[in-house]
């Protein structure tokens, strides 16, 4: 008689038991993949963040290094301390902007006719000179030179160009050239209608600053993304006008821009530092602001009392701090606080030894517009610093390019 055996089986605990076991190790793996996706995420945001604020320094970095380059000390460099790109004006709290000035060292004219609204060159230009372009005319051994403004637009091929002669307004790193590079007037001087005739060259214009834009490109409201903007001064789009249109986005997520200035010091005297404890005086009027005696000029020696006043002229470093955030922000963290010393986040790049201290932010203040506030919101963010010595503002004359030019 055989023996049935019994049919072999799951019985229904065991199923329960083993689906358990299966959904918990699932859930573990799915946790870990999680964990490492939002790891990777993270340093992900972080390396593009530190890629963004390294590109921004370095690109301003070159030009701050070029300011003054064939162009007076006076004019190299503009500071306008807390500037609000949406409105164009000054603002409590906002990053700073910067202008530079710095000669173009391929550009090169002779004036055959010189007028006070236009200049007649001897040959055709190889590329169109924009509205807004600044021009340096200097008389025969450039003792005597004026700065002036492109007016209209001078086509490839023309041979003369229209100066700008209509009231300075502006003021602004979004803006045209300003007084300083409207000195027309000064071109009925005898030596600029010599025997021998003039140089024109050209300066470059750069200015820097953050601006705030949503989605559609529209000017910030909290919460939209800021750049790092460009501006050359000249009428870009071809509207006629000069304005914030004209700007150049360099940066994506560049949230502040701060910058202090060391002046000129003797010995062992501790050099004056502009742009800590208070605003920088805006613009063209940090220079205009010293009554004309005070001034430092080209010719004076290098220990002379006006160079050693709070003066533009008289820079002897720039200081630039630069925060960058993340494209997105990360609802899993706070995000990072580089505006209050001790917190996540703040650390960067110490001065060199024997500088004065580095203030964190500088000049911000502890009430930063919403759209710049540089603390929490979930971004990730990175902090670079650097301080540079301009060397072009120890010139001590004006100069004639000795090379054949074009442009």
């Amino acid at each position: 008689m055989s023996i049935r055996s019994q049919p072999a089986g799951f019985t229904l605990v065991e199923l329960l038991v083993g689906s358990a076991i299966g959904a918990v190790v699932l859930t573990g793996i799915a946790a870990v993949f999680v964990s490492q996706a939002w790891q990777y995420q993270a340093h992900a945001n972080r390396r593009a963040v530190q890629s963004s604020v390294r590109q921004a320094l370095g690109f301003v970095e070159r030009h701050v290094r070029n300011a003054g380059y064939g162009v007076d000390p006076d004019r190299a460099l503009l500071a306008y301390d807390s500037y609000d790109a949406a409105r164009n004006a000054h603002g409590e709290g906002f990053p700073d902007g910067l202008t530079v000035h710095s000669r173009d060292p391929y550009f090169r004219r002779l004036a055959t006719t010189v007028g006070t609204d236009f200049l007649k060159f001897d040959k055709a230009l190889q590329r169109p000179l924009l509205k807004g372009e600044i021009l340096l005319v200097l008389c025969p051994g450039a003792i005597r030179y004026a700065y002036v403004t492109v007016g209209e637009t001078a086509a490839v091929s023309a041979t003369s160009v229209k100066l700008d002669t209509t009231p300075v307004t502006v003021d602004s790193p979004a803006g045209p050239p300003g007084a300083l590079f409207h000195e027309q007037d000064q071109l009925s001087d005898a030596c600029f209608h010599d025997s021998e005739p003039p140089v024109v060259v050209k300066v470059e214009r750069a200015s820097f600053y953050v601006a705030s834009f949503d989605d559609d490109g529209n000017p910030a409201t909290p919460g939209a993304t800021p750049y790092l903007m460009l501006h050359r001064g000249v009428d870009l789009n071809g509207d006629g006008a000069i304005d914030g249109a004209d700007a150049s986005p360099l940066a994506v997520g560049l949230e502040q821009l701060q910058v202090a200035y060391i002046l000129n010091t003797l010995g062992n005297t501790p050099p004056p530092l502009v742009g800590v404890d208070g605003d920088v005086p805006w613009g063209e009027s940090w220079h205009t602001g010293t009554p004309e005696p005070d001034r430092p000029r080209l010719e004076d020696p290098y220990a002379s009392p006006r160079r050693l006043v709070s003066h533009p002229a008289n820079i002897r470093q720039v200081r630039l701090t630069f925060v960058a955030r993340s494209a997105q922000p990360d609802t899993q963290r706070p995000g990072d606080d580089v505006l209050t010393p001790g917190a996540p986040g703040t650390e960067g790049p110490a001065l060199p030894s024997g500088t004065a201290s580095w203030r964190q932010l500088e000049n911000l203040g502890t009430t930063p517009a919403k759209a710049f506030d540089p603390r929490g919101g979930g971004f990730t963010r990175a902090v670079m610093r650097e301080a540079i010595a301009p060397k072009n503002l120890l010139m001590r004359s004006q100069f004639i390019p000795v090379h054949l030019g074009g442009g």
